[in-house]
């Protein structure tokens, strides 16, 4: 006799079942999706004990007949597609015809619809799959399923569930994640007998995004519009002073449906490059608008994956967007009375001129330097400022005076008002706002563009060394070699000198201290997991951030203005290649309310 069996009918629902219906949250989304599909307009959500115990969906859409009522309990039956050619363009968020029957195979089920047309509607109720009654009943137009004891007829799958508040806040990620797919849409949550989540679904996304982001964090938005050849997007994303550390409250949308994607927030993540630190994530909204035979949205059971033609053109098309908003916004933080960061608006980018601060001799000795700028026309000109004895005892504000190209630019005309605590340099804004400058992140910042840029160049300066020794294990002996043409091109030129030593003969001229064993050693192991362009640009934030001044560290007011007129013109002012930021501002309106002025 043969080992191989077809399954029985209950059976295989069962494994069907557990494949679209992971968890309550899974019977929200199936739920919720089918009324979007069917033209609700309102839907309203209740759930009890983290959806276990009861969830109710009730919509005011198109509804059912009585005979398409008792079929959409039956599996692959769906209304979406007529055949396989179908699948190549789907716009609706269900198309599976799995979503009823598989809810229904695991749970005590309940389901009353109404057509517009129908004078009643039809009652069917189901247990474990199987229907033990069908009748007639009064109802509103729409449809109302309710899901008792899910999973009753699986414990063990019920045993895998987490407790009862983390399912309750799936449910709740998942809601939110729709509303914000469907802004014209009303969406109503209601847990344990309590109103967790009303949209008004008038189709404002900001309103909406601001009800489940809260409106402090909404003014940390950017928005994003953006139109490409492959895909064109809109929605917002943050300033890098909202920032998590996990991928939570990152909502992506493509055509409507949301879904995650390791390729687009990856695209998100580069385009942030340099503005956050290590393991933080922005806050952002997209919705990516693409031609429906470019996505494969039939790769995962419960459609949270997609699969894109283009995967190479669209993480550029993506990234460009994204860092297009970024690039045209002021990105500065703003210290409020909780001490929690709002950045203020602006635009415009800049360019790039001279290196940092001039060389700084040992006291008493040393001389302010001037510093030329190379201007392009109409560009900024910074006044020659050598200030005298009495000068740099007091707090004299230095001016830094700019010809202004453009009405405005995102970073803001400064006027030099000291040092404070040797680590922060304290400046006046035209209208009158403190800005207090981390002189070591800012210089870190305009150590790594210069870098760049002459890299791009090919003109990175080098100076001779008094060689340094270092002895390596086999591990990161074997990812040295391989990346010896890797640092020679950032300056570092290193020999093998046998038996997993190395010795480095030069660095890059701005380059004023050692490079450390344990440094080298963190820069390889790196490289071992990660590719060989990030271990090029981890090597250049750390030679940037070694080479800057540090904290504690006395400034002439000339080296201050200085530090500032460079600052305004990299690339990305407002964070240092690690993603601190470098400035942040009191608003005079913020301390005028402190003092009890406002």
């Amino acid at each position: 006799m043969g080992k191989i069996k077809i399954l029985d009918l209950h059976t295989a629902n069962k494994i069907a079942a557990g494949e679209v219906v992971e968890r309550p949250a899974a019977v929200v989304k199936e739920l919720s999706e089918n009324a979007l599909d069917a033209g609700a307009t309102h839907i309203d959500i209740q759930i009890s004990g983290g959806g276990l115990e009861m969830i109710r969906v009730v919509d005011n859409g198109s509804g059912m007949s009585a005979e398409d009522a008792l079929l959409a309990l039956e599996r692959h039956a769906t209304s979406k597609i007529r055949s396989a050619e179908d699948l190549a363009a789907i716009l609706t968020m269900g198309f599976r015809g799995e979503a009823l029957p598989s809810i229904a195979a695991v749970s005590r089920f309940r389901m009353v619809t109404r057509r517009p047309e129908d004078i009643l509607g039809t009652e069917i109720v189901a247990e474990g799959g199987q229907v033990v009654k069908q009748q007639e009943a009064g109802s509103p137009v729409g449809t109302e399923v309710k899901v008792e004891d899910l999973f009753f007829n699986t414990p063990a799958r019920r045993k895998f569930l987490k407790s009862t508040g983390a399912e309750t806040a799936r449910i709740t990620d998942t809601v939110q994640r729709l509303a914000l797919a469907r802004p014209d849409v009303a969406f109503h949550l209601c847990v344990e007998g309590k109103t967790k989540l009303v949209t008004s679904g008038n189709g404002d996304l900001e309103e909406t995004a601001a009800l489940i982001l809260g409106r402090q964090n909404l003014r940390q938005l950017l928005p994003l519009k953006w139109e490409g050849s492959l895909v064109s997007l809109h929605g917002f994303v943050s300033k890098p002073s909202l920032c998590r550390a996990n991928r939570n409250l990152q909502f992506i949308f493509v055509n409507k449906r949301p879904i995650r994607s390791p390729l687009i927030s990856d695209a998100v993540q580069t385009a942030y490059h340099t503005l956050l630190p290590r393991n933080r994530f922005p806050v952002v909204i997209i919705f990516l608008q693409i031609n429906p035979e470019e996505v494969d949205v039939n790769v995962h059971p419960t459609k949270r994956e997609v699969r894109f033609s283009h995967e190479r053109d669209l993480y550029r098309q993506v990234l460009s967007g994204v860092k297009s908003a970024l690039t045209q916004a002021s990105l500065i933080g703003e210290i409020r009375d909780a001490g929690r960061l709002i950045p203020q608006d602006s635009t415009v980018n800049l360019s790039l001129h001279d290196y940092g601060l001039p060389p700084q001799p040992s006291p008493p000795t040393r001389k302010a330097i001037p510093v030329i700028f190379d201007r392009p026309s109409g560009g900024y000109r910074q006044e020659t400022v050598v200030p005298s004895e009495a000068a740099t005892k007091e707090p004299a504000t230095i001016p830094v005076v700019w010809e202004e190209k453009e009405a405005s630019k995102p970073f803001p005309v400064l006027h030099v008002l000291g040092q404070y605590c040797r680590t922060y340099i304290l400046a006046q804004s035209e209208k009158e706002d403190l800005y207090l400058i981390d002189q070591h992140a800012a210089h870190e910042r305009i150590l790594y563009d210069l870098l760049k840029k002459d890299l791009s160049h090919g003109d990175l300066p080098v100076q001779e060394i008094i060689p340094q020794t270092y002895e390596l294990d086999v591990q990161a002996a074997a990812v040295m070699e391989e990346s010896l043409k890797l640092f020679a091109s950032l300056g570092l030129n290193f020999e093998t000198f046998g038996n997993n030593t190395f010795i480095l003969r030069s660095v890059p001229i701005f380059y004023k201290t050692s490079l450390k064993q344990e440094e080298l050693l963190d820069l390889l192991e790196q490289a071992k997991t990660e590719e060989k362009i990030n271990l090029f640009e981890k090597t250049m934030q750390m030679m940037s951030c070694k080479a800057a001044i540090k904290a504690n560290q006395t400034l002439e007011l000339s080296e201050m203005v200085a530090l500032l007129n460079n600052l305004a013109q990299t690339s990305q002012p407002f964070t240092c290649p690690h993603g601190r930021p470098t400035v942040m501002v009191l608003t005079k309106d913020t301390i005028a309310k402190n003092f009890g002025r406002a």
